[in-house]
């Protein structure tokens, strides 16, 4: 394998995504330098988790209800943090966490990979196909994620609203323009139908893609857009290929980092890179959320922890102590949780509860669970969302839950930031365009794309 052609094309493309073909045409990279020769180089590409399962934007969990900052904390961050803890209007909006680049970095990876597969003539062959799956995963991944944070949810083919610019290509000087939210989606849906068809239906290693992983974000997106129905049954194929729990009897939940490294539940590892809002020892969990655990449920002590000033910080890096950031990535236990809430939704309270209980058994301390037992839809619904914030607390998916249910009248939600005296200092009423942050000022400038609206 030549290992510095594959540094070369992952240094190359951190230099120049989106930045606008006129600002480089006077120093081109040496092409010949950067193409991969062979499909063993493809594969040490797409193998490389640092630079394409440190993915996870930041800011999926920086608007989130799930933490809060003293007075402290948030004085000493810089003009951008605070805009976006405080869910402000206009922020100097800097990429200071890496979202758009890593994203649009994995693309094009992701293209380069692709591209090099059709080129050897091997789309067909056992190794290329699976290739081209995972590339196709991880560009759908990628434009998910970049999805749920600059733009609004779509759930129609025909949304005209604005989406995200779309790369098909590693050419970087092909021009880039935002495409509607249709489009946007249109295109994640394609690349997972072609990539299920692809995929082995496990893989070896939870950093690489896999016919259970598309299945689970197959499910994911389908429950952010209301589709219960295909929701369910994404989240149930997935399911029947594999759907190991990690139960939480068996590991030591009191340690500083309980979670083992890269355990049996991940189907598909994704994190974030380092942040310094959303780390360990800044943030706080409000007091009432840690009280809805039960003593008995084991994830109180394995999520949470008691700071020397006596608030609530988190400890639970649901990847292990090699983690320092959140887990953005997919696992069987929120598949559980997608099956649970469309089972309730379409009035089928006993495979509704079965789902979850299933789930609890392993989270709470043996002979203490005590099965839920549904009787009407509304109270289902109700502990399965409850049930749902607590076990997918920093995974990456609160911010998309707000979203949705904000569509819904009976489950909207004001998010509000408070100071230390308790005093509401921000908020952010249902569908505030707020809700999509503003993409970077160094891409508006160098793509004329444009702005999020205000």
């Amino acid at each position: 394998m030549n290992y510095q052609i594959m540094l070369r094309v992952i240094c190359g493309l951190s230099v120049l995504i989106f930045c606008s073909c006129n600002k480089f045409l006077e120093e081109k990279p040496d092409i010949s330098l950067t193409v991969p020769e062979s499909l063993e180089d493809v594969r040490a590409l797409l193998d490389n988790d640092d630079v394409l399962n440190m993915v996870a934007p930041p800011l999926l969990e920086m608007g989130t209800d799930d933490y809060y900052l003293d007075d402290i904390v948030l004085t000493n961050l810089n003009d951008t943090y605070q805009g976006i803890y405080l869910w402000r209007e206009n922020y100097p909006a800097f990429e200071l966490s890496g979202d758009w680049q890593f994203s649009y970095r994995a693309i094009m990876i992701a293209n380069i990979a692709m591209e090099t597969v059709k080129r050897l003539k091997e789309e067909n062959s056992a190794e290329g196909k699976v290739l081209k799956g995972e590339a196709l995963f991880l560009r759908a991944f990628n434009n998910y994620n970049l999805a749920q944070i600059y733009t609004p949810l779509g759930n129609e083919t025909m949304d005209k609203r604005l989406g995200i610019p779309l790369r098909y290509s590693s050419d970087y000087t092909e021009p880039i323009y935002r495409t509607t939210l249709g489009e946007t989606y249109g295109a994640i849906w394609d690349d997972l139908y072609a990539c299920v068809q692809l995929l082995p239906e496990v893989s070896t290693q939870s950093n690489r893609p896999s016919k259970v992983a598309a299945y689970a974000l197959m499910a994911r997106i389908s429950l952010a857009m209301d589709d219960y129905e295909e929701a369910e049954k994404y989240a149930n194929q997935a399911l029947a290929i594999y759907s190991s729990l990690l139960n939480l009897n068996e590991i030591d939940v009191t340690k500083n980092f309980p979670f083992p490294f890269l355990h049996n539940e991940i189907i598909y590892l994704a994190f974030s890179n380092k942040n310094s809002t959303i780390v360990n020892d800044r943030i706080s969990i409000d007091s009432a959320f840690y009280k809805q655990y039960n003593d008995f449920d084991l994830r109180k002590q394995a999520y949470f922890y008691k700071k020397d000033n006596g608030e609530i910080g988190f400890k639970g890096n649901y990847a292990g102590a090699q983690f320092s950031t959140f887990f953005g990535g997919l696992t069987t236990a929120e598949l559980y949780l997608i099956s649970a809430e469309c089972a309730a939704r379409r009035g089928d309270l006993q495979v509704a509860s079965k789902q979850l209980n299933t789930l609890l058994e392993s989270k709470w301390s043996r002979g203490n669970f005590v099965p839920f037992l549904f009787f009407d839809n509304k109270s289902a619904l109700a502990k399965i969302l409850d049930e749902r914030r607590k076990e997918l607390l920093f995974r990456g998916v609160r911010w998309s839950d707000i979203k949705r249910y904000n569509r819904d009248p009976n489950f909207r939600l004001t998010l509000v930031r408070k100071n230390d005296q308790g005093e509401v200092i921000a908020s952010l009423p249902a569908l505030d365009k707020r809700f999509y942050w503003l993409i970077p000022e160094d891409v508006i400038r160098l793509s004329n794309i444009e702005q999020n609206e205000r």
